[in-house]
């Protein structure tokens, strides 16, 4: 008997697209939905072709299968990168007995920035062993012809003795700004140069790219590129990309 087909393409396709962007980060949650339909219309058309023919459906089936595997790994990969690029966790103690571990957890976890909670507040954004104290916001000729950036600027603090990246922070703060049709995540931007070529905030955004010095502060800038006069909602996740506080910017 024939292949009934539209089930299989449906599932073929549904699971190409989840493949397609399983490996990208925080897009792949909705691979990872396309993915689940697309095995989902593969089994129905594995039964429903019982009695024939079942290529399609298997290959859909096979596909989606693969895509939810990827995002899987994918998801607790970049969760794992961002535990390590904030958190660091020292494997110094690793040869205390667990008496001694016991008795020190207390007074340990209250010394060791990585334990403090994650919070937003008062335009502080503490994030375990970098703390970014919000100072200032404006709004620049951008770079791009035509366009506007949202500058973001900050004083952000190294909470440890240790070097450290301050801009693992696009990580986990992202701007959206509403257009005709959605509610756009932003892009990092750049400013427009002065009339001598030179870059106007050369020094904060190399401050931001540029290893942190142990309980050092430097002053950096976070920009973002601009679709509309809209405002901006800047929200702030923590290491499980779950947003725990958010601030909202006029931009006209």
């Amino acid at each position: 008997m024939t292949e009934k087909k539209v089930l299989g393409i449906l599932a073929i396709v549904f699971g190409g697209v989840g493949l397609v962007f399983s490996w990208v980060p925080f897009i792949n949650n909705m691979a990872f939905i396309l993915a689940v339909v697309g095995l989902v219309l593969g089994i129905i058309a594995i039964v429903t072709n019982r009695k024939s023919k079942k290529t399609l459906a298997l290959i859909g089936t096979v596909i989606s299968a693969i895509s939810i595997v990827i995002v899987l790994a994918t998801q607790s990969s970049y969760s794992n990168q961002l535990d390590k690029a904030f958190d660091g966790s020292s494997s110094s103690n690793s040869k205390k007995t667990k008496a001694e571990k016991a008795s020190n957890k207390t007074t340990n976890d209250s010394k060791d920035p990585s334990k403090s909670k994650w919070t937003y507040k008062d335009d502080t954004f503490k994030a375990g062993i970098l703390t970014y104290k919000f100072t200032k916001s404006e709004v620049r000729d951008s770079s791009e012809d035509g366009k506007k950036v949202l500058v973001l600027y900050a004083d952000v603090t190294n909470n440890t003795d240790d070097e450290q990246d301050p801009s693992n922070i696009y990580m986990v703060m992202h701007a959206y700004q509403k257009t005709d049709t959605s509610n756009k995540s932003l892009n990092p931007g750049m400013v427009a140069y002065d009339a001598d070529y030179n870059n106007p905030l050369q020094s904060q955004e190399d401050a931001l790219n540029n290893k942190l010095l142990g309980k050092k502060t430097a002053s950096v800038v976070m920009i973002y590129s601009l679709e509309n006069e809209n405002p901006v909602t800047v929200k702030f996740d923590n290491a499980d990309y779950n947003t725990i506080g958010e601030k909202q910017y006029n931009v006209k």
